[in-house]
């Protein structure tokens, strides 16, 4: 009997043990850190998410092993990996798909906290338009504004970047453009040919050619064709892109200028950067770049296209059109190699 007596009395104080144990303890975010100057300094939640942390102190801060979430909590919480790490007076951005939760356009709260789930620091975001960004006024202040475009990766004090334009296609990173090539241009049908010489798919977003410019850029706007988004060429492949003018414009690819057989014309095919790729001149039968003039130097009209003798890289004749094939097997008009 004085044995079930100890018994019950031990349970008790254990039970009471526990209890007071859950009492004192905090839910984690709920300590404060003792890491200092670092701050939530930007996030866009629409669009392209990201979020921009700033360092505010003299020396560089190893963010490894903390952790940043949304007010899902733990659940889809992002922990920066081993060598992470934030400059002195400088910036960090984690760009949409570094971590797994996703910002709501509707409103959300990031925390950023240590190892030990203490808070370093918290923001609530408003609901917002896709590419407006939350922002402190001033790098690490304690004031807040909605900015159109935000400045990702640099102090908020400057001028923001806008909104993007959105007929702008996403130009991708790092894109080898050097086998891209004019093929085949065609003033009856009224079509343009590209080819690309090399074995790999080429993304054509952003790519564009222009009729009749100077510098990369036509004082008209219909004389430009820029390719969109989800575009490409396969290696090795054939892409066409035909005239508003032509008896195929409803073809998936149109430009909206003319295209004539037999008056002088220049042809320049560009990457997203400005930088030229290939060109094809037609000159006025004079030799001069005149463009736009009745008298072209070539004259193709009723004979077919002006074409490559080897696909991409061959010298221009006059040659029967092979769209969307290659130019091996056309028959050439003469056998006269068009030069400027």
């Amino acid at each position: 009997m004085k044995s079930g007596k100890i018994l019950a009395i031990t349970a008790m104080i254990a039970g009471t043990s526990v209890f007071t144990g859950c009492k004192d303890d905090q839910e984690p975010g709920m300590e404060t850190s003792d890491v200092t100057g670092v701050f939530i300094n930007e996030v866009c939640s629409g669009g392209v998410e990201w979020i921009e942390l700033y360092n505010s102190n003299g020396t560089s801060v190893s963010l490894a092993g903390y952790h940043l979430q949304d007010d899902k909590g733990t659940d889809e919480e992002y922990i920066f990996p081993e060598g992470a790490t934030i400059e002195a007076e400088s910036f960090y951005v984690l760009e949409e798909g570094t971590y797994e939760f996703g910002i709501s356009g509707s409103g959300d709260s990031i925390t950023l906290l240590d190892e030990a789930y203490r808070q370093i620091d918290a923001v609530t975001v408003p609901e917002m338009d896709d590419y407006y960004t939350y922002a402190r006024t001033e790098d690490g202040g304690s004031s807040w504004e909605i900015t159109e475009g935000g400045t990702k990766g640099r102090s908020n004090s400057g001028e923001a970047d806008g909104l993007p334009d959105p007929d702008e296609p996403d130009v991708p990173e790092g894109e080898d453009y050097s086998g891209l090539r004019l093929n085949e241009i065609n003033g009856n049908d009224k079509f343009i040919e590209l080819y690309n010489t090399s074995d790999d798919d080429i993304n054509l977003a952003g790519v564009y050619f222009v009729k009749d410019d100077e510098d990369g850029v036509n004082s008209s706007d219909e004389s430009i064709f820029t390719f969109g988004d989800n575009t490409s060429i396969a290696g090795y492949g054939y892409l066409t892109i035909w005239s508003s003018k032509s008896d195929n414009s409803d073809a998936e690819y149109i430009f909206d200028f003319g295209l004539s057989a037999d008056k002088s014309v220049k042809i320049e095919l560009f990457t997203p950067g400005k930088e030229s790729l290939d060109v094809f001149k037609n000159l006025k039968s004079d030799g001069t770049e005149v463009w736009g003039e009745d008298d072209g130097k070539y004259d193709s009209k009723d004979k077919g296209s002006f074409a490559r003798e080897t696909d991409g890289t061959g010298d221009w004749y006059i040659m029967s059109a092979t769209e969307g094939q290659t130019n091996a097997g056309a028959q050439k008009a003469d056998n006269v190699k068009i030069e400027w």
